[in-house]
């Protein structure tokens, strides 16, 4: 009997399989973290959307090398971001300290403080992909504003 599909795993598997389709790269930029080790960001793809107003929605790839993450933040246009590969220790606004690991994904609303976000192991990389839904042209810096 064929195995039952359910929300979670069909939304890991359609991501996985845009991701497969995903070629090339726009962009990358690394950030040092306070270890003074570098993480990078990579915009993956940026596609116009249809509609009114004008929009774009954005993929980007950020990698954490074991023990590192990104000072405080926050996103003028909310953000969803779905753990690739580790895990990830992420606090957003005043809520708890929550640890996602690989296939798990979470919702950052329109101007919340991402407090934390970084590597939760000490040994292993990790990878997230952030997906942004803002107006054409958002820059990163308007993507992810630090604090």
């Amino acid at each position: 009997m064929p195995e039952q599909i359910n929300r979670r795993l069909f939304n890991n598997v359609s991501l996985a399989s845009l991701l497969a389709l995903l070629t090339g790269s726009k962009g990358t930029a690394s950030f040092a973290t306070s270890e003074g080790a570098k993480s990078s960001r990579r915009d993956v793809i940026k596609q116009t959307l249809p509609g009114d107003p004008p929009r774009e929605i954005t993929l980007v790839e950020v990698n954490y090398l074991p023990g590192t993450g990104s000072p405080a933040h926050q996103h003028a246009n909310g953000v969803m971001a779905f753990v690739v590969s580790g895990s990830i220790a992420s606090k957003v606004g005043d809520g708890p300290e929550q640890t996602y690991r690989a296939g798990d994904a979470w919702w950052e609303p329109v101007g919340a403080i991402h407090r934390v976000s970084r590597n939760a192991s000490a040994t292993e990389p990790a990878t997230l992909l952030a997906i942004y839904i803002a107006p054409t042209g958002a820059s990163a810096e308007q993507l992810m504003k630090p604090m």
